[in-house]
């Protein structure tokens, strides 16, 4: 299993379910770029001018805007791993199911952990954040796919990764590259559009999660799966045995 292989599984993947995963994406990163570009806002404001009871709300507002959005691309991440499964059965849940079986905590302690982790390995002159990004970049999937706990999770992202580090690193790294580039190109269109305003904010703090966050979700979930078949294991979606 070579890293062509499983770029060529992640496109037929993506191409396959791009409409469900794009309305989904739709729906959840639509309301989330309004509170995102609320979010921009509240950094111009001059603290200096504000009372200490104003700066308390600006500080909660912030906190309230930074949990949103870490619950929406939770959500959102749980819902590409459930398309990618439902259509392996050949069926589909509802959002309403899927929203209502997601382990939120764990994976928001996972996602935490691993942005930290991953913070500190490139301040550590970069490499280790790169090896770091290489082993535990599939401990969300874990978590999402075999509903495995968060210390398990990076655990089992390191198992799934051992052997096989290289062609991890040659599709984990380059995708999480291509999904930052469009995030910056998904903010440029937005402003220069509709200009440096609420609206402009809005659309391209939308453009940026619509666009960027399947690519990376998909690549994810995809290469997990597909570690799990190359040791052997019966893969999430998969008919068992007889």
């Amino acid at each position: 299993m070579g890293a062509i292989h499983l770029y060529r599984r992640i496109v037929a993947t993506y191409r396959a379910e791009a409409g469900r995963l794009l309305a989904i994406a739709a729906i959840v990163f639509i309301p989330l770029g309004l509170v995102e570009a609320l979010g921009e806002k509240l950094v111009d404001v001059d603290l200096e001018s504000l009372s200490e009871l104003e700066i308390i709300a600006l500080a909660a507002g912030a906190l309230a805007q930074g949990g949103t959005a870490l619950l929406g691309e939770v959500f959102y991440s749980g819902a590409v791993a459930a398309v990618i499964i439902g259509a392996r059965k050949g069926g589909h849940r509802s959002l309403r199911e899927i929203a209502r079986e997601l382990p939120y905590g764990r994976l928001i302690a996972v996602d935490l952990l691993f942005s930290l982790g991953f913070a500190i390995g490139v301040l550590l002159l970069f490499i280790p954040g790169i090896v770091f990004l290489t082993y535990y970049a599939l401990a969300a999937p874990a978590v999402e796919i075999e509903r495995r706990g968060v210390r398990d999770g990076f655990r089992r992202s390191r198992e799934l990764v051992r052997g096989r580090f290289w062609t991890v690193l040659a599709v984990v790294f380059p995708v999480t590259l291509g999904a930052e580039a469009l995030s910056e190109a998904g903010g440029s269109v937005g402003e220069s559009l509709l200009g440096h305003n609420l609206l402009g904010q809005w659309l391209g703090a939308t453009l940026v999660e619509i666009v960027a966050t399947p690519v990376y979700a998909v690549a994810v979930v995809v290469l997990t799966i597909a570690l799990i078949e190359a040791r052997g294991e019966r893969s999430p979606g998969s008919a068992p045995a007889d």
